[in-house]
């Protein structure tokens, strides 16, 4: 495998949503993934442990509420409601997904009824 194919593979990684990307790292991620494969007292300690590395983390990134709010503006640009319930989307699973895929369906008929009034 050259470097490319490399670069390439690694970008290819469970969504996150913008704050998972700021408070996690990638050894929680490898310890996350790694939790269904340890036995029954391993899983409980490396769970409580990522869990509050990402609390400590996310006090860590919020500790300023002044700088909270500049990150919270900095990552969420001025986008369409439909492109902010896809973008949502991609986060969620089961029944969520399936609320916002109604959603979803719902403003696009809502548009083309908009498009057909003019």
């Amino acid at each position: 495998m050259n470097s490319s194919e490399n670069v390439s593979s690694e970008q290819n990684f469970v969504s996150q949503t913008a704050l998972d990307q700021m408070v996690n790292s990638d050894r929680c991620q490898l310890m996350k993934a790694a939790v269904p494969y340890l036995p029954p007292s391993g899983r409980r300690i490396v769970s409580l442990y990522t869990k509050v590395q990402e609390l400590a983390n996310t006090a860590r990134l919020f500790s300023a509420e002044e700088q909270g709010m500049e990150i919270c503006a900095a990552s969420v640009p001025n986008t369409d409601p439909l492109s902010m319930l896809e973008d949502i989307r991609r986060f969620c699973y089961g029944e969520s997904r399936r609320k916002l895929d109604e959603m979803v369906n719902m403003m696009a008929i809502v548009q083309m009824m908009q498009m057909m009034r003019t």
